[in-house]
């Protein structure tokens, strides 16, 4: 449906119980939500989804088996949903409201897996980080982790994904590589803008969490320690979820595609940089052998959300403390590989 008067007051909606908390994952496609998703769901004390008959490539969203907002094709797919005004939802969205919430834990509820146990329920949707505010207005104690990754890293991603899976509207060409450029930055002012109304939120950078092990164990460990579950190795994880060691060469690929583009792609980048390095992801950080010298804080508007518990520990009912957004935080630091 259409966004409403931003004048109307947001619905009122019940919180979830404890026992029923969700953690949202979200982020653009190609920039990690999937492998964190996966290491998170494979936690003893986490839920997720697992949906039969699902395709592959539809990667066990639960956007795909619910029936109140739009899937992420349907605004426009990877590298394009940011710019249609229905993929940005609030508090203030006419669905947010307490017939939403069931309709959605209805629609939900044959999926999840590893109930007995959990504390938390985990769904991962790209959108959802343009989504957040919305969630939390039907869900107040519910936890938003985005996952962000190189803006010409996603775009050169996007492009070959979108390539590969046909349609033909968005070959792997320099244009589209643009395009997609051009979208990471709609996608992240609106996330950007939305960081302060979010109560529990962290945002987490790809390059920092496959750096090494100990980086990946930090960060399963801070989101542990937000959501009150127990410490358990990355390296187990890995294992429940049949995955393979994460890898630290995620860009080096785009970095080499990035050199190899036509002047035309030089330029076009080049005129984004103050934008990217904005949020802290200057071209040469792409760069495997890029200097680990921090940017200043005040030049990364997005910077990192780390944990702090509210006085007095955590809140009654929800396992965790307040995560309050850091704004101007210096950026993490890509590593050599």
């Amino acid at each position: 449906g259409a966004m409403s008067d931003p004048s109307d007051q947001p619905h009122a909606v019940a919180a979830t119980p404890a026992a029923a908390r969700f953690v949202f994952v979200g982020g653009l496609h190609r920039s990690g939500t999937s492998l964190l998703a996966e290491l998170l769901k494979a936690h003893p004390e986490v839920a997720g989804q697992v949906i039969d008959g699902m395709p592959k490539e539809l990667e066990q969203e639960g956007q795909h088996v619910q029936r109140v907002y739009p899937v992420d094709d349907a605004l426009g797919g990877p590298g394009a949903f940011a710019h249609n005004p229905l993929a940005h939802m609030t508090e203030r969205h006419p669905l947010a409201t307490a017939a939403s919430a069931a309709r959605l834990e209805a629609d939900w509820a044959p999926h999840w897996r590893g109930v007995e146990g959990a504390k938390v329920r985990l769904e991962k949707t790209p959108s959802n980080m343009l989504r957040a505010r919305f969630l939390q207005a039907l869900w107040p104690n519910s936890y938003h982790l985005i996952i962000v990754r190189h803006p010409v890293a996603v775009a050169f991603a996007t492009a070959a994904w979108a390539a590969r899976h046909g349609g033909g509207k968005r070959a792997a060409s320099a244009a589209s590589v643009i395009e997609c450029a051009r979208h990471w930055l709609r996608a992240h002012d609106l996330l950007l803008a939305d960081l302060s109304s979010l109560t529990n939120v962290r945002i987490v950078r790809l390059e920092e969490f496959v750096s090494s092990p100990e980086a990946a164990q930090r960060t399963i460990d801070a989101i542990c320690a937000d959501l009150g579950l127990r410490r358990v190795a990355v390296g187990e994880l890995e294992a429940a979820a049949g995955r393979g060691a994460i890898s630290a060469g995620v860009n080096r690929k785009y970095w080499r595609a990035c050199k190899d583009e036509a002047e035309a792609v030089h330029t076009a980048l080049g005129a984004l940089e103050p934008r990217f390095a904005a949020f802290g992801y200057p071209l040469a950080s792409l760069d495997p052998a890029a200097s680990a010298a921090p940017a200043e804080p005040s030049r990364n508007r997005l910077g990192s959300c780390p944990s702090r518990r509210a006085s007095g520990g955590a809140r009654r009912g929800d396992g965790a403390g307040r995560v309050r957004p850091r704004m101007l935080s210096a950026r993490l630091r890509l590593r050599r590989p």
